[in-house]
């Protein structure tokens, strides 16, 4: 995991005010990201009454505001689609800091050089934040935005962003880039299709393929075997949030494998019968020693998800989640990433045996993933946080995988549940 910072775009707003404004660009390491989406809600703020203020490449749809505002009331930190910037003031207008996320790539909230203002005037909230660009440390970052957005109250909520129907009358298609150690493979064909739930939430599997493979009953599964050539298949929620990721290219020696750590969507949509986004690595990922990347826009017909697919409904399901946050629990800072509170048989995730210098350690609660970062090489960390884990009761499953560049630990730990890793 690494540290995201931003320079921004300004701009200028005369008469009538619209819905929505908010624009900026977010930078890391002298790549640009634009921002141009905005929201703005109450919510707990170092246990005070507080206003976050987000600023997204992607659309901030209500479902994933209203999920973000629930882990909040819930005392864990919430996360939206990347790339994004979130801005953190008191009711008053004082900015507390500021935290972001773009791929892989996170910050935790902090002040830095950064200012900040708000003012709250008929209903919405006007402010700027800005933060020079630093040039020293392994992550130079800035930061430079405006917004103008009316402002969600505590105890409103926002109604559904999607309007469920038949899949539209659209032709499937894809164009871009798909690369494996440099090597170019054309993907030709795409289908959206709806899977079983994940995370207790409507899940869909995108299928790009450089054989035609729209007859085929199983496509996801067949692609991932190279009956289609070299194949793409990326499942995610409604929202764009990517949690499984198998790429199949002729030119890798791996020819399937699963890689979720870079690939992101960009302006994704489900709405109309259809899906649409971008699907991109931003440049080459590398995995066991070879690299792949991509970059494609698309468009897929996708209707109404079926009864079999739909999550059953969750205990808290008529939790309301836009309760007066100034009653819940303090919002963890972005920094800690809070991991979800485990049952009485469970390891608690920030209890896991890692290494010494173990830092930047940040928990993912959507795909159940942990990473953190070591001075010490590859095969250095795999030994000790394998001697580490056995101490904690974690027993070796499997052959390891250990290269000098990359490496993959099979383990389990038997409780009353079993867990693995």
């Amino acid at each position: 995991m690494a540290v995201i910072g931003g320079s921004a775009t300004l701009f200028a707003q005369d008469g009538a005010k619209p819905a929505n404004v908010g624009e900026g660009t977010l930078m890391l390491k002298g790549k640009n990201y634009p921002l141009k989406n905005a929201a703005a809600y109450e919510t707990s703020v170092d246990g005070e009454e507080g206003i976050a203020v987000v600023l997204s490449g992607p659309t901030i749809s209500g479902e994933k505001l209203n999920e973000a505002r629930k882990s909040e009331k819930k005392g864990e930190s919430s996360d939206f689609r990347r790339p994004y910037v979130k801005l953190e003031f008191t009711k008053a207008g004082e900015f507390k800091g500021w935290g972001a996320g773009a791929g892989d790539i996170s910050l935790g909230r902090h002040t830095s050089d950064a200012t900040g203002e708000l003012k709250l005037e008929g209903g919405r909230v006007i402010g700027k934040a800005s933060q020079p660009n630093e040039t020293e440390g392994m992550f130079p970052s800035g930061l430079d935005v405006r917004f103008d957005v009316p402002l969600l109250r505590a105890g409103e909520s926002l109604p559904p962003s999607k309007k469920p129907g038949p899949a539209a009358d659209v032709k499937p298609s894809v164009t871009g880039v798909f690369k494996g150690n440099g090597k170019d493979a054309r993907l030709v064909y795409v289908s959206a299709h709806w899977r079983e739930p994940f995370g207790d939430k409507p899940s869909i599997v995108l299928v790009f393929t450089e054989k035609d493979h729209s007859k085929d009953k199983k496509p996801d599964f067949n692609a991932g075997f190279g009956k289609f050539g070299s194949a793409l298949i990326v499942s995610l929620h409604e929202e764009g949030d990517i949690f499984g990721c198998e790429v199949a290219h002729t030119a890798l020696k791996h020819q399937n494998f699963s890689s979720i750590g870079k690939i992101m969507t960009n302006d994704f949509e489900y709405a109309d019968g259809q899906v649409k986004g971008e699907l991109t690595t931003d440049g080459q990922a590398d995995v066991f020693g070879e690299t792949w990347e991509v970059n494609v826009k698309f468009v897929a017909p996708l209707g109404e998800i079926p009864k079999e697919f739909k999550p059953a409904p969750s205990k808290d399901s008529e939790e309301n989640a836009t309760d007066n946050p100034a009653a819940a629990e303090p919002t963890a800072e972005l920094s800690e990433k809070a991991a979800p509170k485990p049952s009485k048989d469970q390891l608690n995730v920030k209890n896991l045996a890692l290494t010494k210098d173990a830092a930047d350690v940040e928990y993912k609660q959507l795909v159940e993933q942990l990473s953190f970062k070591s001075k010490t090489n590859v095969k250095s960390v795999c030994a000790e946080l394998a001697a580490n884990l056995k101490t904690q009761g974690w027993t070796k499953q499997g052959s390891d995988l250990i290269t000098p560049a990359s490496s993959i630990l099979k383990r389990k730990r038997e409780m009353r549940r079993s867990q693995s890793l």
